[in-house]
């Protein structure tokens, strides 16, 4: 059944939100500041350099927040209309699509006019992008490496596959929330060992972007599952996570964390840091199941500010790259020696640029396509899913 958040929860997972956007968007202009000093390869950079990218220069641990937190509300938006015998495809699939792509679209917009720049993050120029932007329209870039300037839209393929696949399991399991978790959990789980064997083994399709895509949607997706697992069995996660356990969750995230900088600092391979998604999953459960020993409704300062992080969060993480490129390549003509020698001051200015604009535009804009999005969705009697 659809068990309500408490308030306390609510503002959380806003506030979680708008706080992983923000630290996605400083880890790439530190990444950015410190590769355009040094060199795109870590073997490039000096060893303190190379530790300081390691540990400011990813996102990876918001990312698997931003997951875990997808599937907590994904699996609320629809587990009432599920058990119900009421869940309509055409509806989700307006619901999802009203929700992400007229941002994406602007976001895809902005890569276009960076790329046109050439202006690129690591991957070297790309002057004939146009299978990427052609995936990139129909959320399949996951498959074909994102367009330049777009990297951090990887994320939105993955989460459009989980779209279609956690409902359909419902379906198939009647609804019921924990077979259906544990069917999907244990047919990634095979997926990812059929492909380190074709790679380990065989090395078979070791550099195909289709495979290292599919590598990437299988072994997340645990991530995401989880999330919908809380979702499913909210009352009584909730009533289980102590305020000392919820204490732990914050050591757990932390580890997690710490296991993500070592793998980046000893440069191994992509498919081993997604694998490490799964060091976030116990730390992430208990946070966002214990919520409520954070007392966020009963200050004042909390819901305004927590809102307006939730408003702040999905135009943050979709339209930064392309603005950070932008604003970099302006940067570069006017003062190149800051951008070329000083990385603490590139960060500092270009940081600053890009969450001013962002500041000024990004809740702004979230409202107003919201407010589009309400009105498609009454004229196709769609409900309007809220934390979704």
């Amino acid at each position: 059944m659809n068990e309500r958040f408490d308030r306390d929860s609510e503002l959380l997972i806003d506030a979680l939100r708008g706080i992983a956007a923000l630290l996605v968007m400083f880890t790439h202009t530190f990444d950015l500041a410190v590769a355009e000093a040094y060199g795109w390869s870590y073997e490039e950079n000096p060893e303190g350099w190379r530790l300081a990218r390691a540990s400011f220069g990813h996102g990876g641990f918001c990312v698997w927040c931003f997951f875990m937190i997808s599937g907590l509300c994904i699996h609320r938006s629809i587990s009432r209309s599920i058990h119900e015998g009421s869940f309509s495809w055409r509806r989700y699939a307006l619901v999802r699509i009203t929700r992400i792509y007229p941002l994406f679209l602007l976001g895809l917009v902005l890569a276009v006019a960076a790329w046109m720049l050439h202006e690129e993050f690591g991957n070297g120029y790309n002057p004939t992008p146009w299978k990427q932007l052609l995936a990139s329209l129909v959320s399949l870039q996951i498959f074909t490496a994102p367009f330049p300037a777009f990297e951090p839209s990887w994320s939105l393929s993955c989460e459009v596959a989980y779209y279609a696949v956690w409902p359909a399991a419902l379906l198939l399991m009647r609804g019921r929330v924990n077979l259906a978790a544990f069917t999907v959990i244990i047919a990634s789980l095979l997926g990812v060992t059929v492909i380190l064997i074709l790679w380990k083994v065989f090395h078979f399709m070791e550099h195909r972007a289709s495979a290292e895509g599919v590598w990437a949607i299988l072994v997340l997706f645990p991530v995401w599952v989880c999330g919908a697992w809380v979702a499913g069995n909210w009352t009584s996660a909730r009533q289980s996570v102590t305020k000392r356990k919820w204490m732990a969750a914050l050591v757990l995230c932390s580890v997690s964390e710490g296991l993500l900088v070592v793998l980046k600092f000893k440069q191994y391979p992509g498919w081993a840091i997604h694998l490490a998604g799964w060091s976030s999953i116990p730390g992430l459960m208990l946070l966002l199941a214990g919520g409520q020993h954070l007392e966020l409704s009963k200050r004042a300062w909390a819901e305004p500010v927590c809102r307006w992080l939730g408003q702040f969060s999905f135009p943050c993480y979709i339209l930064h790259m392309q603005l950070l490129l932008l604003v970099d390549h302006f940067l570069d003509q006017i003062a190149p020696d800051i951008v070329h020698h000083y990385p603490i001051a590139h960060t500092a200015i270009e940081f600053s640029l890009v969450l001013g604009v962002l500041v000024l535009i990004g809740p702004r804009l979230e409202r107003f396509f919201m407010a589009w999005r309400s009105r498609v969705l009454a004229s196709t009697r769609a409900p309007v899913l809220k934390m979704a």
